[in-house]
């Protein structure tokens, strides 16, 4: 895949490249493309699990720590703000466990997904963060947050914890059971989502501990990821499905990121319903832009120049001023994709 970096720099996004993607090493892309660098993403941890930095925590790609720590020493110096993307929940390496996987209503695992009722695993995020934050980085975007879908998760921690809410035993708590008393249906969104949010909390604990160990002088910035995807219900679903609240988010970070149509190809045209329903739904951004929060709309496989064109016209009418792309799908997409909307 060849991309023309030059022309997309010059429609100023944030850019979210892969080690792949820079392709040389870090320095003879930065001597080419440097003066059009203001801001620029690099993969720190993968939906793999693996870094592409030399971690003490996760398992590491040892053959692209020399050119992460390049890249990040190069950008500091020449003033580009620098930013970090990392996957949290997705996670295929540490997934490998039974013990720490998400199980569907229907009882299935997903073996590229943690539960996000872990507080271990929310440590072990933590430590990843600490170990990114020790970096001269200015901001660190969060992927893979929240749940994969309302029918998760049924493994026996979260039947535990969450069947005496609703007055039923654990062994008998059933997705069915919850979608027939709407009730006990907003019960089981509310303790899903306020599971993410604990999480998220404690990454944004870990960041400020990194500020104070490498004295920033400007606080670590964490984006959460909010995917926004009509078959899933756009906002809506990010919070009933996915346990993703930017109200509560603001509260922990002040910055979200949204996904825009992971699981769809097409984006809307202007001037159809399905367009007046993403400006409905984008519609939180005045208030959490008014509050003093940030918000980014970034889309997936954005490889030409004029798909980057058509998310730009969407974050203008959205008042979105901040804009990111990645030239690839995850690796995992297909599965990815199949366990959100598929019959799991």
């Amino acid at each position: 895949m060849k991309i023309d970096f030059r022309e997309f720099f010059m429609k100023n996004p944030l850019l979210v490249l892969t080690p792949e993607d820079i392709g040389s090493s870090a320095r003879e892309f930065i001597s080419v493309y440097g003066s059009y660098m203001r801001e620029v993403a690099i993969v720190g941890k993968r939906a793999s699990g693996y870094a592409t930095y030399a971690s003490r925590t996760a398992p590491v790609e040892q053959e692209h720590t020399q050119m992460f720590e390049e890249w990040l020493d190069l950008s500091s110096k020449l003033k580009v703000k620098t930013v970090v993307a990392m996957d949290f929940y997705t996670d295929r390496w540490f997934a490998k466990d039974p013990k720490y996987q998400t199980i569907s209503a229907k009882g299935q695992a997903v073996p590229h997904q943690i539960c996000p009722n872990r507080e271990e695993f929310w440590q072990y995020g933590a430590e990843i963060v600490k170990e990114i934050g020790s970096y001269p980085v200015d901001e660190i975007l969060v992927f893979g947050t929240g749940f994969i879908r309302d029918r998760f998760c049924f493994c026996e921690r979260c039947r535990q914890e969450f069947a005496p809410r609703v007055g039923q035993e654990p062994e008998r708590l059933s997705y069915e059971f919850l979608v027939e008393n709407p009730d006990h249906h907003q019960t089981w969104h509310d303790w899903r989502v306020d599971k993410v949010t604990q999480g998220i909390a404690q990454l944004q604990a870990a960041a400020r501990e990194a500020d104070d160990v490498v004295e920033r002088s400007e606080p670590l910035r964490l984006t959460i990821e909010v995917p926004i995807d009509p078959q899933m219900g756009l906002l809506e679903g990010a919070k009933n499905e996915n346990g993703l609240d930017p109200s509560r988010i603001f509260d922990v970070t002040k910055s979200v990121i949204i996904n825009l149509y992971p699981w769809t190809p097409v984006l809307p045209r202007k001037g159809t319903p399905e367009y007046d329903h993403l400006m409905e739904a984008l519609y939180f951004v005045k208030e959490f832009k008014r509050r003093g929060g940030t918000v980014t709309l970034y889309r997936w496989g954005v490889s030409v120049p004029e798909k980057l064109d058509e998310v730009w016209a969407i974050a203008r009418d959205a008042e979105i001023d901040r804009v990111a792309v990645s030239f690839r799908f995850p690796e995992d997409y297909a599965a990815r994709r199949e366990s959100a909307l598929g019959d799991v």
